[in-house]
């Protein structure tokens, strides 16, 4: 999405919403079941015609998606789907209101060659040949007249560019847009007319290149590379040569945390968008004297942060918008609890704080994309009680309507309110958490509460719609989500107040959220499970083994047991003297000078000590924490002889699902608490009990 907002909103009057409001209390509404939280969002990657006139977004249901425009300035129109024949729409951006870009993707046999199979054998189980997917970025009329395919080689679909993105739109030249593709094993940088789909490449890239960032002119200014791995991201920035040519130097490194490649915390470097000058850049930054993640204009060439831009005392900024048609910097927005809008020109700061409030206090309001003339915006809101909606507003009536509901499935469900709770650890450290409590409570009760700590362990929760939540508070669970020490979001010093704090303060901050809950009534004691994945799986296993009477049942999903076998791990997978290792060895603590105390905080090690009974979910592809963790605290579990289930998952990595293997990660996680830790909702444990026995389990 492009995420600006257009200079002439500079003008626009000050914000006033036009629908009014029932004081009614509204319609009961039914909780919404499993089945309605799995498979994806049913309508994605929304963007607004320049005119503001068109939307255009991908519409899935089910296993098929299919590209679709509505116009809005008609009400009586329908959405027009467009049948792409055997190729499937991954995203869209408008060049014009009647010229698109459609990136999609395709499959072919590899003994068929340049045959695109239709999408009956696509989804054919039975289907023989050797199906491999490709990726093409077409561009089309909005009627879908006139397609052609950008960097195609149309000889064979095997030697063809691939994983092609658009870098640039390149403002000041309609025709042509900025290209990164690969063509052999190379990304490389190419310019491609929009019309005719001639393309000249500017810039080579390496065969661990990724992505690419271009300057104020088109001209490419950074190159990211990454390590075999993809842990690990090395920055090179141009530094152009008297003769001409360009020489590109390292500038960063930085590691990625593969937990949640598509979190919202913070970075230590990341370009935002091009400067006023050919060598310069707003990027999202933590310079060596500065505590928290702000925006800076940097000058790539020299290597050199030249002015501050916007910074906050407690929180990490990484986000900024621009105007796309001038490159001026227009605000940016950042987490506090749900997203904050800081922007310079109080009339827009205006309008954000109108539909904030419309909207409600635990709702993120962000615009999306806006027409060119400012007058229309398609914002997406998003928030603890709404999985993603998207609405229009027109700043001349102030009148904001709702476009479309991301996941329809949970449209008209009743979900959970959270509210955010603030304690203090013993050491007085300031916590912050979120607590979801189930709707329609009866005055006075308590649920069963399921303690959910983050992965990472450097990322964080925030005040959004989270499906594991919603889906164990409609089956009558509260949960509590604390961003103990070590998290992102809060500056450095509170993420790096986790190092060397694994099973220790880290654990601590778990525990003492969970007694300010009991001390503030919210929960009974004696009355919880703890949950979580990767770090948080850490963190479940380590109550189970550290303070094994405070909960009565721990799930633990892809998460480590044994510590020196994962820093063992990195250190084969990393190499010893690298950054993605080092930063482990930071963290954990260095397994030559460390052993017994890192050996004192591996679960595997103190099984003898575990009460409560534990559930293992792990996918067999996992390449972060390999399943071996889970399958080695499975056998030391039943060696003790104490109570342990172990689920892995097919075709499953660390953060994604095989196919049907979803909806056996939730039911696993529901029957096993239904057996632990009955809720209201979730009590039809005997029945569970019978059918277990009857399957031999």
């Amino acid at each position: 999405m492009r995420q600006i907002l257009m200079a002439v909103m500079l003008a626009c009057s000050a914000f006033s919403v036009a629908s009014a409001q029932t004081s009614e209390p509204p319609p009961s509404l039914p909780l919404p079941d499993m089945d309605d939280f799995l498979g994806s969002s049913n309508f994605y990657g929304p963007e607004l015609s320049p005119t503001g006139r068109y939307i255009a977004g991908i519409r899935r249901d089910g296993e098929i998606s299919v590209f679709m425009v509505v116009d809005m300035d008609d009400p009586e129109a329908k959405p027009a789907y467009m049948n792409l024949g055997g190729f499937f729409p991954q995203w869209t951006e408008w060049v014009t209101d009647d010229r698109m870009l459609v990136k999609v993707r395709g499959y072919t046999d590899l003994k068929k060659r340049n045959k695109v199979l239709s999408r009956e054998e696509v989804y054919d189980d039975n289907y023989s040949g050797y199906v491999v997917p490709f990726e093409r970025l077409i561009a089309m009329d909005r009627n879908g007249a006139n397609s052609i395919a950008l960097l195609s080689d149309k000889r064979d679909f095997q030697e063809s560019f691939f994983n092609a993105n658009v870098v640039d739109f390149l403002t000041n030249d309609p025709d042509h847009i900025l290209m990164a593709a690969q063509l052999g094993s190379d990304l490389d940088l190419f310019k491609v007319n929009v019309t005719t789909g001639e393309y000249d490449r500017i810039a080579l890239g390496t065969s661990r290149t990724f992505a690419w960032y271009v300057d104020k002119n088109g001209e490419p200014a950074f190159r990211f590379n990454t390590n075999r791995r993809g842990t690990t991201v090395y920055i090179y920035a141009r530094e152009d040569r008297e003769n001409g040519d360009i020489k590109w130097k390292k500038v960063r490194t930085i590691r990625l945390n593969k937990d949640n490649p598509q979190r919202d915390a913070a970075t230590e470097f990341k370009p935002l968008f091009p400067g006023p000058t050919e060598t310069t850049y707003y990027v999202a930054a933590r310079p060596e004297d500065a505590k928290t993640t702000g925006i800076y204009l940097y000058d790539f060439e020299e290597d050199r942060f030249l002015e501050t831009i916007k910074t906050d005392p407690n929180f990490d900024v990484e986000n900024a918008f621009f105007n796309r048609e001038t490159g001026e910097y227009l605000g940016v927005y950042y987490y506090r609890d749900r997203i904050t809008h800081d922007f310079q020109n109080s009339r827009i700061q205006a309008n954000l704080n109108g539909l904030q409030a419309y909207f409600g206090e635990t709702i993120s309001v962000l615009p999306a994309s806006t027409s060119i003339d400012g007058n229309t915006w398609l914002i997406r809101t998003f928030g603890p009680k709404d999985p993603g909606t998207l609405h229009m507003f027109n700043l001349e009536s102030a009148e904001v309507r709702p476009v479309a509901s991301i996941f329809l499935s949970l449209k008209d469900k009743e979900l959970a309110e959270t509210q955010v709770i603030n304690y203090s650890a013993r050491d007085n450290l300031n916590i912050t958490g979120y607590l979801t409590r189930p709707a329609n409570l009866a005055e006075g009760e308590n649920p069963p509460l399921v303690m959910l700590p983050h992965g990472g362990p450097e990322q964080r929760d925030v005040l959004t719609f989270d499906f594991d939540v919603q889906l164990l508070a409609a089956y009558g669970y509260q949960v509590f989500q604390p961003n103990f020490r070590g998290s992102s979001g809060y500056g450095e010093d509170f993420a790096k107040s986790g190092y060397r704090q694994w099973g220790k303060a880290m654990q601590t901050d778990l525990d003492d959220g969970y007694q300010a809950l009991i001390d503030a009534g919210l929960v009974d004691a004696g009355n919880a499970c703890i949950m979580g994945a990767s770090y948080g799986g850490y963190a479940a296993q380590v109550a189970l083994t550290h303070t094994p009477d405070l909960y009565r049942c721990v799930i633990s999903i892809a998460g480590p047991s044994d510590l020196r076998e994962m820093l063992d791990y990195e250190r084969k997978e990393e190499g010893r003297d690298s950054e993605a290792y080092q930063y482990w060895v930071d963290q954990i603590g260095d397994p030559r000078k460390d052993k017994e105390a890192i050996e004192a905080i591996s679960p595997i090690n103190l099984v003898d000590q575990a009460i409560a009974p534990l559930l293992l979910i792990h996918g067999e592809n996992d390449t972060v924490v390999p399943i071996d963790q889970s399958e080695e605290m499975t056998e030391a579990m039943e060696k003790a002889g104490k109570s342990v289930r172990f689920v892995e998952l097919t075709e499953s990595g660390h953060s994604y699902y095989g196919t049907g293997q979803e909806k056996r990660y939730y039911t696993e996680i529901l029957n096993f608490l239904r057996l632990h830790l009955p809720s209201s909702r979730n009590r039809d444990y005997e029945e569970l009990v019978s059918s277990l026995a009857q399957a031999g389990e």
